[in-house]
C-alpha cells in the first residue's frame, strides 16, 4: 500500500471513530460537544479529498513521470505468453471475482475470474471470457450456467485471505468436484451457498447467451444483473477496494492511490 492509501485509511478511521462518537454524544445529550467532533469530521474530509484529487501530492514526494510509448509492437508477431503478458501487464488491474455455480445436480462449483466487465446499465449486462481446459473440455463456470443459468459474482477483499481464496479456487479439479473443499474455514452466508461469508459485495446474475470468438477457442458469455449483495442497503459512495489482478498473475488492491472524479460525461 502507497503512502497516500495509508494516510487515506488513517483519516477514514478516524472519522469512523468520529462519527460514532457523535452518535453516542447525541444518545447522551451531550449536544455541546457535537459541533467540535463535526468540524473534526469535515477537516478530515477535506484532507481524503485533497489526497484523492492530487492536491497534496507534493507533500509525498512524488517524482510522476514516465516514458513516451514510442516503440509499436505487433502482436501477431508474438508468442501465445509474450502477447498474453503485454495484454495483461497494459490493460491492468481488473477486479478478480470468485464465481460461484452450481450444476445439474446441486454439486457447487468456484473459480476465480478476471474477465467480467459491465457493458450495459439498462438492461443491466456483464460478459466474461470463458477459456477452455488443455483436454477441450469447458469451464465449469460456463457449463454449469448453461445447465443452471445461475452465477453468483463474489468481490474479495484485498487481503492476504482473498488471494488465498483466489489461487485456491483455481485449482483445476475434475467436474464436480468442489474447490470450496480445498480451503480451510470457508463460510457461506445462510441459505446461500454460492455466497462468500468472506467477499465485501457479489452480483447475482443470470445466463443470457454466449459467442464464439474468431479463431479462438475461448467463449464469451452474456449475463443479466439480478441482484447486488452488500453488507447494507446504501450503495458506497465510489468504488470499493476490491482484490484486483495486475498483470499477468500478481494481485493487488484496488483502488490505490490518489483518485480524482470527473463529471463532463453526464454533459
Amino acid at each position: 500500500m502507497d503512502e497516500q492509501s495509508i494516510v487515506t485509511a488513517f483519516l477514514e478511521r478516524c472519522n469512523t471513530y468520529a462519527k460514532a462518537s457523535i452518535a453516542r454524544k447525541k444518545e447522551r445529550g451531550e449536544e455541546e460537544e457535537i459541533p467540535r467532533w463535526e468540524a473534526y469530521v469535515e477537516f478530515n474530509q477535506h484532507a481524503i479529498e485533497e489526497i484523492a484529487d492530487g492536491t497534496l501530492d507534493r507533500w509525498f514526494g512524488e517524482n510522476i513521470d514516465h516514458a513516451q510509448p514510442i516503440n509499436r509492437l505487433d502482436v501477431d508477431e508474438m508468442t501465445h505468453v509474450e502477447r498474453s503478458t503485454w495484454l495483461n501487464n497494459v490493460l491492468s488491474p481488473r477486479p478478480v471475482v470468485i464465481a460461484g455455480t452450481l450444476d445439474s445436480e446441486g454439486k457447487r462449483n468456484f473459480a476465480p475470474l478476471s474477465s467480467v466487465m459491465a457493458v450495459s446499465t439498462a438492461p443491466p449486462y456483464l460478459t466474461a471470457s470463458f477459456s477452455v481446459h488443455k483436454d477441450g473440455r469447458h469451464r465449469d463456470t460456463l457449463t454449469n450456467m448453461r445447465s443452471t443459468g445461475r452465477i453468483l459474482l463474489n468481490l474479495m477483499p484485498a487481503t492476504q485471505r482473498g488471494v488465498e481464496l483466489v489461487d485456491e479456487t483455481a485449482t483445476p479439479l475434475p467436474l464436480g468436484e468442489d474447490e470450496g473443499m480445498l480451503i480451510d474455514g470457508l463460510q457461506t452466508v445462510d441459505s446461500q451457498p454460492l455466497l462468500l461469508a468472506e467477499g465485501i459485495a457479489a452480483i447475482e446474475a443470470e445466463y443470457v447467451e454466449e459467442h464464439e470468438l474468431p479463431g479462438a477457442v475461448a467463449r464469451v458469455a452474456v449475463m443479466r444483473v439480478k441482484a447486488v449483495w452488500f453488507s447494507s442497503k446504501t450503495a458506497p459512495d465510489g468504488g470499493l477496494a476490491v482484490l484486483c489482478q495486475h498483470g499477468r498473475d500478481d494481485m493487488t488492491p484496488a483502488p490505490s492511490g490518489w483518485k480524482k472524479r470527473v463529471t463532463k460525461h453526464y454533459g
